[in-house]
């Protein structure tokens, strides 16, 4: 069963709006870029809340990934019962960190994903034929916002129809999010590795047109299955679901506003702001699982000693008014400010060229085939992701 703990400030949403970070996070923010903060589990970490320290926090290399725990935010949770996979590169600092991060660039060039583009249109409309064929009114959440990146970052990663059914099912086990008990979390960590490591051994002997493939055919003798198997674990995990809900709270945002969604429908030329826009206002990654600092130095006005955690608040720094105009406002013809949805610096998304080809395909397509999409329910009856990495809605049912 899910534990029952306060959500931690940097996760914390307005009750009022999905979209928006919470009221305390907002007094935060307006009071100072740092905060002391003491999490459920007891742990102090320091919270930044403004856009520029947060931009700071990622390119200061005495922040580090690697002394991070990956259990800082999981209440409940020993050090020694999570730790970072071989391959999972974004836990880990440069040297390691650049090593295994150049692995994966072929994988992501402006020519890949011209390559991919029309397999990744093919996987939108089908998605949206089942929509339509199931007809209305239909959950958005389970019938396209999550199979499409679902099975987008499938074809990214090479995987058989019968390898993406079985992901299909670690998915569902993963709804629990960072409620999970120690025990759930950890099956899963588990479960996830011995799925991969099958793929991983079986293109090992025979290599497919993938990420997988490209990894054992263009770096096979210097990654080990187990860097492999991280690397690849990695993407599937962050690969779709941020993906997803930026998809489902995205078309929440566009109904909520009227005119940006017919700006969008309407105008294809948009699409390049309007993803970035989203990604800002939506913030689906609330908060990053933090750094730590390996010696003494000053951010935001405030020492932070050696061995202390720090922890952007990403959700509250993307709504920054000393760096947006009204950051409130959905304006889909924003310029791009280089939100930090993403991170920054060389921690930045791997993946992020990747994620924004596919909300490009995804409101492209949709708003093509259901210029009329509108909620079957009255808004406030729908429910939201409590304490979760990745903030989302719970179910989103939609008629055309």
């Amino acid at each position: 069963m899910p534990l029952d703990i306060e959500t931690p400030l940097p996760y914390q949403r307005d009750s009022a709006c999905p979209f928006d970070p919470g009221p305390r996070l907002r007094q935060a923010q307006r009071e100072g870029p740092m905060h002391r903060y003491r999490l459920p589990n007891g742990q102090d970490i320091w919270v930044v809340t403004r856009y520029d320290e947060v931009r700071q926090m990622f390119t200061d290399p005495r922040l580090s990934s690697a002394l991070t725990p990956l259990t800082l935010m999981l209440p409940g949770l020993g050090d020694d019962q999570l730790e970072v996979s071989p391959g999972s590169f974004v836990n880990m600092d440069p040297p390691e960190h650049t090593r295994l991060r150049r692995t994966v660039t072929s994988s992501f060039t402006a020519r890949r994903l011209r390559e991919l583009t029309p397999r990744l249109e093919r996987i939108a409309e089908n998605c949206l034929d089942g929509m339509e064929e199931t007809g209305p009114p239909a959950d958005f959440m389970t019938a396209f916002a999550f199979p499409f990146p679902l099975l987008a970052i499938c074809e990214l990663l090479g995987l058989t129809d019968a390898e993406r059914d079985e992901f299909i099912a670690l998915t569902g086990k993963a709804a629990a999010g960072l409620a999970a008990t120690p025990e759930e979390a950890k099956d899963l960590v588990d479960h996830a590795h011995r799925f991969m490591l099958g793929i991983v051994t079986a293109q090992r002997a025979d290599p497919r047109d993938g990420m997988i493939g490209m990894l054992v055919a263009e770096h096979g003798d210097e990654l080990t299955d187990e860097e492999i198997v991280g690397i690849s674990n990695m993407f599937l995990s962050a690969g779709f679901d941020t993906t997803a809900n930026t998809i489902g709270l995205g078309l929440l945002a566009l109904l909520d506003n009227p005119d940006q969604l017919a700006l969008l429908r309407d105008d294809p030329a948009v699409l390049d702001t309007a993803v970035e826009e989203l990604m800002r206002y939506l913030s689906v990654i609330s908060a990053t699982s933090g750094r730590t600092a390996t010696e003494d130095l000053e951010l935001g006005g405030v020492t932070v000693k050696a061995g202390e955690y720090v922890v952007p608040a990403l959700a509250v720094a993307n709504r920054d008014p000393a760096h947006y105009a009204d950051p409130d406002r959905l304006d889909l013809t924003r310029p791009p400010g280089q939100q930090v949805g993403f991170g920054y610096g060389v921690h930045r998304c791997t993946g992020a060229t990747m994620a924004l080809l596919e909300l490009k395909i995804a409101f492209s397509a949709l708003l093509r085939r259901f210029p009329g999409i509108r909620l079957a329910v009255p808004r406030e009856e729908l429910a939201f992701r409590g304490y979760t990495m990745v903030h989302g809605a719970l179910g989103i049912p939609v008629v055309w």
